[in-house]
């Protein structure tokens, strides 16, 4: 029954071991998936590919684009492209399906072309390609991001765009099966060795069968009655002539052979005279031969140990024991049936031990003959006797041989079977591959399918994304400083404006187009404080989702004195950020702490948790600086360019005797830029319009510079004259509730233009 088990086990092994194999074989599902999309049905010139596609698998994707031409590909925020993109045609390309096999493709109409988008601003980072582009998302940074192909703005921008995943497809229950399997056949191994063995056929008689213990110890007890009754049965019916023992019978045949044949050591003393043995040897014969029990040990009729008997040590020999007991082949039982009954080996042994031999206490005689078959039958083969020693208990030898003899068999056993069954379990182990973490089955990712559902087509209008998170990366801060630092360069070398347009806009581009004009004719007119990109102190990024967005920049390069104040506005998403200022730093001032993940950008009104709003301020700093007896005079710190200007004022005032001066600061309202700072204030960037209006006092003759006489015409004039000055200043207004007073920061003047009146 246990190997029908075994069985059944070792198929179901195989074939559960066989599924788990094969799920990483002939049924492993493809490594990788790839969903393309589809034609779009008008051609466009822009695509756009959304969040929802770029987030399949947390970003971990391979795309491919195609073209039959060259393209270009842009990384930027969602709401930058889309604001860039505008009223502009487009195909937006969306997540994939369920299936993993196509993804949405959605077209979009507007404008037929579009300015090539290639170098703007907002463009973390862009890649050129000429027919085919292979290329490995990774996020620039927190929030969402999208991708814009083109080709020029004109042409029809790529839609051939496929990516590929890995396959999360995986095989859960390869591993489980192998190992289950694998445990099924080695159990079937262990059944297969540990089946019991069939019970050997008794044999009759023999030396063999007589060296062996009963299996079953009440079997044995059962044996042992049958011994002791066939023995009291066969007394009764002969007399008191009849052998008390088997030695007995068979030393009365011994004594019919002749004298000549006992051996060494007997002593007729020690034995019943010869005639009396040989009467009593006959009807022995018949009862022993009658009875099949006798070729049992006459040990085992022992049921308890004589009185006179003394515990004494034992001494089995194990080679002999385990010669008996493993004895089986057909080799043996000839030798046995080839063995004479009067073994002269088994004859005559001395013992000195019992006066009387006929006892059944006679070891010798036990332990020799205790399996021979009296009748002639099966004659055991002739193996080495143990030797006795004085007062030697029959039972306890009995227990000490099959003590000795079992143990030996068991631990052969034993050991054999877990050798065997170690084995099994390793052979069937090696057949389940060792597998480690498959990186070609990664875990699923809920972005997966988030991506797959929503594909919904996004809008041309710039939605804010999530709110806080900086225009500007650190990446492009530095690109932008370095091409606003290249562009001023070029127009102070060339000292000519249109170099400055690209990159320079407002007043700063006003003061320098004038300072261009001034040194051209007036050569000892010194040019301006130069722009440059490095090295880079600190940055003021706004998280405004909306246009115009603006952006500060502390830099001081070797050739400036200062560090300079470089503020910079993108007027609209095709724009490219353009210098509005730049202005020094003032001595002794500190520029404010500002949040680094990007600050807010406040309207001119904003008097919320500031101490003064930005339009206020600015009004204030007007009128500061255009009287020195100002009623906003305690409202500001002490600033050296607001003495400078009052200093200069009074100067000319003073001086004037032919003419009549009025001063003003007007400021221009169109470009401020109002920053949020970590303190809770706000930094203001505002221009100024420097004007000295003189007026001839009847008409006395008025003179100016020779910078001045570049925009009036002349030197003189007896009417009088305007100049204009550009003043740009960036101030720090406190936070409420705080002592603080508004800090004039940086600021400068510049003449930028002047007429005679007429």
């Amino acid at each position: 029954m246990r190997s029908k088990i075994a069985i059944v086990l070792a198929i179901l092994g195989l074939l559960v071991l066989g599924a788990g194999i094969g799920q990483r074989t002939i049924w492993l599902p493809p490594a990788t998936l790839t969903a393309t999309a589809p034609a779009p049905s008008a051609s466009a010139p822009l695509t756009v590919i959304g969040p929802q596609l770029l987030n399949t698998r947390d970003g971990q994707f391979t795309m491919t684009v195609k073209s039959d031409g060259p393209l270009q590909l842009a990384v930027a925020r969602q709401d930058d492209i889309l604001g860039w993109v505008g009223n502009g045609a487009y195909t937006e390309i969306g997540g994939a399906d369920a299936d993993f096999t196509q993804l949405a493709a959605t077209s979009h109409k507007g404008e037929a072309t579009v300015p090539n988008p290639a170098g703007s601003d907002m463009w973390v980072s862009e890649e050129k390609a000429d027919g085919e582009l292979s290329y490995t998302w990774q996020a620039p940074g927190r929030g969402d991001w999208a991708l814009l192909l083109s080709v020029d703005g004109k042409a029809a921008a790529p839609t051939d765009i496929s990516i590929t995943v890995d396959n999360e497809a995986g095989t859960p229950w390869a591993v489980p099966l192998m190992i289950i399997g694998s445990a099924l056949l080695a159990l079937a191994a262990l059944m297969f060795l540990i089946a019991p063995n069939k019970p050997k056929a008794e044999v009759a008689a023999g030396r063999r069968t007589a060296g062996r213990v009963p299996s079953d110890p009440a079997t044995g007890a059962l044996e042992v009655d049958k011994i002791v009754a066939s023995r009291s049965a066969a007394k009764q019916a002969d007399g008191p002539g009849a052998p008390a023992t088997i030695d007995e019978a068979r030393k009365a045949e011994a004594d019919k052979a002749g004298p000549d044949k006992a051996g060494p050591g007997d002593d007729s003393t020690d034995r019943p005279d010869k005639s009396s043995r040989q009467d009593k040897a006959a009807p022995v014969q018949a009862v022993v031969s009658g009875d099949a029990t006798s070729a049992l040990p006459l040990m085992l009729s022992k049921t308890e140990p004589p009185a006179a008997s003394k515990p004494s040590d034992t001494t089995v020999d194990p080679v002999a024991v385990e010669t008996e007991s493993s004895s089986d082949s057909g080799t043996s039982d000839q030798a046995d049936r080839d063995q004479p009954d009067n073994d002269p080996s088994d004859q005559d042994k001395p013992d000195n031990n019992k006066p009387d031999d006929n006892t059944p206490d006679n070891n010798n005689g036990g332990n020799n003959i205790a399996g021979e078959n009296i009748a002639g039958k099966n004659k055991p083969a002739k193996s080495k006797p143990a030797k006795d020693k004085p007062g030697k208990d029959q039972q306890t030898e009995f227990r000490a041989h099959e003590g000795t003899m079992g143990l030996m068999n068991k631990r052969v056993k034993f050991t054999t079977r877990c050798g065997v069954a170690l084995a099994a379990v390793l052979v069937a182990g090696s057949l389940s591959p060792a597998v480690a973490a498959d990186p070609t089955t990664p875990a699923t990712s809920p972005s997966a399918t988030a991506a797959a559902t929503e594909s919904a087509p996004a809008t041309a209008t710039a939605v804010p994304s999530t709110p806080g998170f900086p225009a500007l990366l650190d990446s492009q801060v530095q690109r932008i400083s370095s091409a606003v630092a290249a562009a001023v360069a070029a127009g102070d070398n060339a000292k000519n404006a249109q170099e400055l347009e690209v990159r320079v806009s407002g007043m700063a581009l006003e003061a320098r187009t004038a300072n261009y004009k001034i040194r051209a004719k007036v050569s000892k007119q010194a040019a301006m404080e130069p722009v440059n990109a490095s090295t880079l102190l600190a940055k003021v990024v706004t998280t405004t989702e909306t246009w115009p967005r603006s952006s500060m920049l502390v830099t001081q390069g070797e050739n400036n004195a200062l560090p300079q104040l470089l503020t910079l506005v993108q007027a609209s998403p095709r724009e490219n950020y353009k210098l509005i200022q730049a202005t020094p730093l003032l001595p002794g001032q500190t520029f404010p702490k500002v949040d680094k993940e990007g600050t807010k950008e406040l309207p001119l009104d904003a008097a919320d948790g500031l101490a003064m709003s930005p339009a206020d301020a600015i009004a204030a700093l007007s009128d500061r600086l255009t009287k020195a007896d100002s009623k906003f005079k305690t409202s500001f710190n002490d600033s050296v360019y607001i003495q400078s200007v009052l200093d200069t004022q009074a100067t000319i005032l003073k001086e004037a005797k032919d003419a009549s001066y009025v001063f003003s600061h007007k400021a221009d309202t169109g470009q401020v830029v109002n920053l949020r700072t970590a303190d809770g204030g706000a930094m203001v960037v505002v221009g100024y319009n420097f004007g000295i209006d003189a007026t001839s006092k009847e008409n006395a003759n008025l003179t100016v510079g020779d910078d001045a006489a570049v925009f009036t015409g002349g030197k003189e004039t007896t009417k009088g004259f305007t100049l204009n000055y550009a003043e740009p200043v960036v101030m720090h207004i406190p936070p409420a509730g705080s002592d603080g007073k508004i800090t004039i920061l940086s600021a400068t003047r510049n003449l930028v233009g002047g007429n005679f009146k007429k």
